[in-house]
């Protein structure tokens, strides 16, 4: 089946470029709420991930966006009730991507955050997360801006106080693992995690910035298409790499 779209990764460092050159294995991590990773797109990304990578495996941070609905002011039962809604709508999405990319299943996962969560390797990277989050000030200024973004994003009015921070922070929390250790969460030689346009905390980690240093097995890196669908543009898939390259540089 031919693509739809062709694409391409842009590493974060030369480790990264080494890591991403093997194609082991690929984490597509798939958000909630995000209008980005619509049917048609998600089927164009799986084509491709297929394609390149041994093994692709999907993440859908179910766990992690509770955290975002008790922040928001929500009880424990109605956000869990709207991150089961959310959930479910995202996860058949995918599998409506997947059957649409032709690819087969077989070798390839779609997991629920929740799922992965219990994994001696997921719990142990957890652990270092919070330990370089109390001693790392950067970085964790960094990840309150980041979150302050995402609750406003959410629909949040005002300023966010120090207790919505504080438990919309764990959304990040949750996801860092996979940032520098997917492959030990995953257990496989090497792993590389992408999205489509720049995160601060990515910049600060593989930038070698921050005490959270990635395992030497782990890439990430920025996609982009080579060439946007029809009727798309650039930077409805984030433009990403331009985007970094303007950011270092200013930087210099």
């Amino acid at each position: 089946m031919p693509y739809g779209s062709s694409f391409t990764l842009e590493p974060y460092s030369e480790n990264c470029r080494y890591v991403c050159g093997r194609r082991e294995h690929v984490v597509f991590g798939v958000s909630p709420g995000n209008s980005y990773f619509r049917v048609s797109r998600l089927a164009d990304l799986l084509r491709w991930l297929c394609e390149e990578f041994r093994r692709v495996d999907v993440v859908i941070p179910d766990s992690a966006l509770h955290h975002t609905y008790l922040a928001l002011g929500y009880s424990p039962e109605r956000a869990a009730k709207k991150v089961r809604s959310e959930t479910n709508v995202l996860r058949n999405r995918v599998l409506r991507g997947w059957e649409l990319s032709g690819c087969p299943r077989d070798g390839n996962g779609l997991f629920l955050m929740s799922a992965l969560a219990p994994r001696p390797s997921y719990q142990r990277l957890l652990a270092h997360v919070r330990s370089t989050l109390r001693e790392d000030q950067d970085l964790r200024a960094t990840a309150i801006r980041m979150t302050r973004e995402a609750l406003i994003a959410r629909g949040l009015t005002g300023e966010p106080t120090a207790e919505q921070l504080e438990r919309g922070l764990q959304y990040l929390v949750a996801e860092l693992p996979f940032f520098i250790g997917s492959a030990d969460i995953f257990e496989v030689p090497s792993s590389v995690c992408f999205y489509h346009r720049p995160i601060p905390l990515a910049d600060v980690i593989f930038d070698h910035r921050s005490l959270l240093c990635p395992s030497p097995r782990q890439g990430y890196a920025l996609i982009s298409p080579t060439e946007p669908p029809a009727g798309e543009t650039a930077s409805a898939y984030g433009s990403g790499l331009h985007q970094r390259d303007a950011k270092e540089v200013n930087r210099t």
